[in-house]
């Protein structure tokens, strides 16, 4: 069995700040994907006034959420299983159904090579082309009649851009004619401009072996309360994966906020629009700076550097060195998400979230300097 990989992700501020000798709340985080337009002030007040029903057990079968849900998706109750996030349904899912053999993209979100390492899954990976970074038809000779389990992620991370229709049907059709279990991580459709075209929720009907991942976090800015779904085509299965880890897995606050969130359609669509501006901008700058940026179609943007970094002087005295756009940001405040740790990227590659636009500029200033 392969080794595990160091796998880390971003919004470690903590760290940040001791790295750069700053605090917490000083650092400009560009390392996580989440709105930048911070809680909306009628989800603040639902957080608040749940915590009065702090000192109650919370729902443990997560009833109020998953009839919401069911409304706004069509998908029965039973089909839906609420966690502790989407890393939290991930864990589940592989749990619940012990693939032996799964499919996932490179590079791809590191969350689900973790779980299936949990299960001593043997992992294989479509390796993306950097030519253009997409995924193509030629993946479905990657899964075979002994594949249990293929993950998606729609649109990918870290690259930001959106599988093709062709493609998704292609693999829809080939899980199906080798029995194998696809899972479609949705979590960022919502800042595409009509994402929901490119949803397969449509297809759960009539696909007993599909099931896709969703998530609160990014779109409404609650990542410290955890929070997300999956929608399964296979009567009860919701139910059945939602057995696989302990009970009370969403707190009264997560789930008074979820609960708001599902009736805030406009700020979704104010983010969204705030976002393609920006992403816009920033990609403008970066390609304006001769760095070669894939064009993501998320809340998030991912590039390459020069390779041999920036000269700069030791602040110990020590001889002249070479220093990453990661390492100088970082001593400057600001944190970016290096991408050594995906399957099939380097340390030459970064990925920044979108961020508000006082940050951006700041950011690329900083990067200018970086590549004098």
């Amino acid at each position: 069995m392969k080794a595990w990989r160091n796998i880390h992700h971003g919004g470690k501020r903590r760290d940040g700040a001791a790295a750069s000798g700053r605090r917490k709340e000083d650092m400009i985080d560009f390392s996580v994907n989440v709105t930048p337009l911070g809680i909306p002030d009628n989800i603040r007040r639902a957080m608040e006034e749940s915590l009065s029903r702090a000192g109650w057990y919370p729902d443990d079968s997560k009833r109020n959420l998953k009839e919401v849900l069911n409304k706004k998706h069509g998908v029965p109750v039973e089909n839906i299983c609420v966690g502790n996030g989407a890393s939290d349904v991930i864990f589940r899912t592989v749990f619940a159904l012990r693939p032996k053999r799964a499919l996932v993209l490179a590079p791809t979100f590191a969350e689900y090579e973790s779980a299936l390492r949990c299960v001593d899954a043997r992992i294989d990976y479509y390796k993306i082309n950097h030519g253009d970074f997409q995924v193509k038809p030629d993946i479905c000779g990657q899964i075979y009649p002994e594949t249990d389990m293929v993950f998606l992620c729609n649109p990918n991370n870290p690259t930001g851009l959106l599988i093709s229709e062709n493609v998704l049907a292609s693999v829809l059709e080939r899980c199906e004619a080798t029995d194998t279990w696809l899972v479609v991580d949705e979590c960022f459709l919502e800042f595409v401009r009509q994402g929901e075209t490119c949803s397969l929720i449509g297809e759960l009907a009539s696909r007993p072996k599909l099931i896709i991942i969703k998530s609160f976090t990014k779109m409404f800015g609650i990542a410290g309360l955890r929070l997300g779904y999956l929608l399964c085509g296979r009567e009860g299965l919701g139910d059945m994966i939602d057995k696989y880890g302990c009970d009370w897995n969403v707190n009264c606050v997560a789930e008074a906020a979820g609960l708001e969130a599902l009736r805030s359609p406009d700020y979704e669509k104010e983010v969204l629009h705030y976002v393609e501006k920006e992403r816009e901008w920033l990609y403008d700058k970066l390609t304006g700076l001769e760095l070669r940026v894939v064009p993501g179609q998320a809340n998030y943007l991912l590039f390459e550097t020069p390779e041999n970094g920036r000269k700069t002087d030791r602040t110990d005295g020590s001889k002249s060195g070479r220093e990453s756009l990661g390492d100088w940001l970082l001593r400057q405040g600001i944190m970016i998400r290096c991408c050594d740790d995906y399957e099939n990227l380097d340390k030459t590659f970064y990925r920044i979230g979108i961020n508000t636009h006082e940050a951006n500029e700041k950011l690329m200033e900083k990067i200018g300097e970086w590549l004098e």
